[in-house]
């Protein structure tokens, strides 16, 4: 595997992932009542524990995107 194709996927991969980070995110956005609902029924939880461990969640996706694909990319990039 060559560099370029190494830094081709990072990219690539990166891109996809946050594709999908900010479409979860407006999916959020445009069901949060239904969300809210589903989770109160399954788990009696209340509005805000939901909302925190959401955006936690959402939070820690994208950390992980920066320190597995973009991180890598950049050291690629201007370090190879």
């Amino acid at each position: 595997m060559t560099v370029e194709l190494l830094r081709s996927f990072l990219v690539w991969t990166a891109v996809c992932n946050i594709a999908f980070l900010c479409v979860v995110f407006f999916l959020y956005l445009a069901y949060r009542d239904s969300i809210y609902r589903l989770y109160y029924q399954m788990f009696g939880v209340q509005e805000e524990t939901i909302s925190a461990v959401l955006f936690g969640a959402m939070f820690f996706y994208e950390l992980s995107i920066f320190a597995f694909f973009i991180m890598p990319y950049c050291a690629l990039r201007f370090f190879v």
